[in-house]
């Protein structure tokens, strides 16, 4: 089966890494892919950098006249024609030869996968390794597993063409969409599985420019108001797979407390370490909620109980009885239709007629 690759490449100050980057590309074992190379802000110097590896077919480059930002840049990159998989490369990560070959047996595997990653091999400053587990099951409990383990991984790993286009751009906001690689994850996961491939088959550089660590020193007020933003992202990507106001109440209590409640060994923006300071993160993700416009995707605890909701419930359970009611039916005709299409010879009708003529 014929299969493409397209690979992004967003690039900003990259000059001194990318060409590890460009050339581990072409060292692939798998070779049907087109790498799009996209320079942020006018960046000469990178520019400069990835001029050498235009003269391989498979390479284009574009130069962004304006600053994108990663997201921006990224978002521009989902929007051009893409192959069966996208592979999002960040111009300071480098994969080994076998990586796309190995993903793509996998994918063949695993045909329900949105997503086929592997494990992630640090260098320079760090030496350990990323590994995060298969996230598999059905669409709620994908979107709680990965929720509650708020991993990066799989988007460094190959992603299913249908599932980018569900999923859409990356939103952006103030905070140079910090959390926000997360909740478009999410959404990437209402297409299907992440599925991990459990070796170190791709490589990062730790220094002192790596974009996740610019909140480092940001004050707490301000980590604060960026990781609610995390909240925002992941009650707008999980509502659509909620098929009852049941699993939207969940959620959102769910969710909070991933955002608000410290716990050992996850991973946070912002550290609620106190129940004051968890009772702020609450307070702020609610307010960001209302300054993007989106109140009505909490559900208050006096909605459950008011008039409207009660007659819509009934109404709910009355299409389900109605549909129940319809779909034995279905199952009935069905029954009736296999046995009309069976053999005439097979019918014990005609079986016994046929006796009594003979």
């Amino acid at each position: 089966m014929s299969r493409h690759i397209t690979v992004g490449i967003p690039v900003y100050k990259g000059q001194e890494q990318v060409g590890k980057a460009l050339q581990s590309l072409q060292e692939q074992t798998f070779g049907e892919f087109e790498a799009i190379i996209s320079i942020d802000g006018g960046d000469e110097g990178s520019a400069q950098a990835c001029r050498p590896f235009l003269s391989d077919s498979r390479f284009r480059m574009v130069v962004q006249p304006e600053r994108l930002d990663w997201y921006g840049n990224f978002n521009w990159l989902l929007r051009q024609p893409m192959g069966d998989f996208f592979c999002y490369r960040q111009h300071d990560d480098w994969t080994t030869p076998e990586f796309f070959e190995r993903l793509l047996q996998l994918a063949d595997r695993h045909p329900e996968a949105a997503i086929l990653y592997t494990d992630c091999q640090w260098h320079g400053g760090r030496n350990d390794l990323d590994a995060a587990p298969s996230i598999e099951g059905d669409t709620l409990s994908r979107l709680r597993q990965f929720i509650e383990q708020k991993r990066p991984e799989p988007v460094r790993g190959i992603i299913r063409a249908a599932a980018v286009a569900q999923a859409g751009p990356v939103r952006s906001d103030e905070f140079r969409a910090l959390s926000e690689v997360f909740v478009w994850l999410a959404k990437v996961l209402r297409w299907g599985s992440f599925v991990r491939l459990p070796e170190p088959l791709y490589h990062r550089l730790d220094h002192k420019d790596n974009y996740h660590k610019q909140w480092f020193d940001w004050p707490v007020e301000r980590k604060r108001e960026s990781w609610s933003t995390l909240f925002t992202g992941l009650i707008e990507a999980v509502q659509p797979a909620c098929g009852t106001i049941e699993e939207r109440l969940f959620f959102q209590h769910f969710i909070l407390d991933r955002i608000a409640v410290w716990r050992p060994e996850q991973s946070y923006h912002h550290l609620p370490e106190t129940p004051h300071e968890s009772g702020l993160t609450i307070r702020s993700c609610l307010e960001r909620l209302a300054k993007e416009g989106h109140l009505e995707r909490w559900i208050e605890p006096a909605s459950l109980a008011s008039p409207a909701l009660a007659v819509a419930l009934s109404e709910r359970d009355r299409l389900l009885e109605e549909l129940a009611s319809l779909q034995s039916a279905n199952r009935s005709l069905i029954d009736e239709t296999e046995k009309l299409r069976r053999p005439r010879a097979t019918r014990p009708g005609d079986f016994l007629r046929r006796l009594l003529k003979s």
